[in-house]
């Protein structure tokens, strides 16, 4: 039995072996010039070999042109995080103005000033470039304003509205 060689270094591993098939000691013989495959065996109960064939896997096919260098694990990472970020960023700021006109349009319905803003948008406070759209901030502006009499009046419009449909479903129409 050969000598291993001591483990200070980096060794190869051996190469995979597979396992021979029964008859494979014909196939043997018939590499190296005997008989010819099928001819038969020296014992009537067949052949009882355990010897092992080198086995090698097949190469992982490559995708794309040969010769074309591929980008190596982190800088596809990082391609797909700046990527990712990219349509993270606009998203975030859109939905923080969207909250920004929901909050605002709740603390003025409840408000009891005589002017009260009824729709709006959020905008950004500088829009001169896409920079400053991302980072400089938001604001609300009004765009439809209600004074209290109309609200006053819209409330006691609606509450005879639903009174008067209570009583058509009482009454059986």
């Amino acid at each position: 039995m050969p000598a291993r060689p001591p483990l200070s270094g980096p060794t190869k591993p051996p190469p995979p072996r597979l396992l021979a098939s029964p008859g494979s000691d014909r196939l043997d013989r018939n590499r190296a010039g005997g008989r010819t495959l099928g001819s038969g065996t020296d014992r009537p109960d067949g052949p009882t070999s355990t010897a092992t064939l080198p086995f090698s896997r097949p190469q992982k096919a490559v995708v794309g042109q040969p010769g074309q260098a591929h980008l190596p694990l982190w800088a596809r990472r990082l391609a797909i995080g700046g990527v990712m970020l990219a349509l993270a960023m606009p998203a975030t700021v859109l939905v923080s103005r969207a909250l920004l006109v929901q909050q605002t349009l709740a603390d003025q319905s409840t408000s009891r000033a005589v002017l009260r803003c009824t729709a709006g948008e959020g905008r950004a406070l500088d829009d001169s470039n896409l920079f400053s759209w991302l980072f400089s901030g938001s604001y609300f502006s009004c765009g439809d304003w209600e004074t209290r009499d109309a609200r006053v009046q819209r409330d006691r419009d609606q509450a005879q509205a639903n009174y008067m449909a209570r009583e058509r479903v009482r009454q059986g129409y």
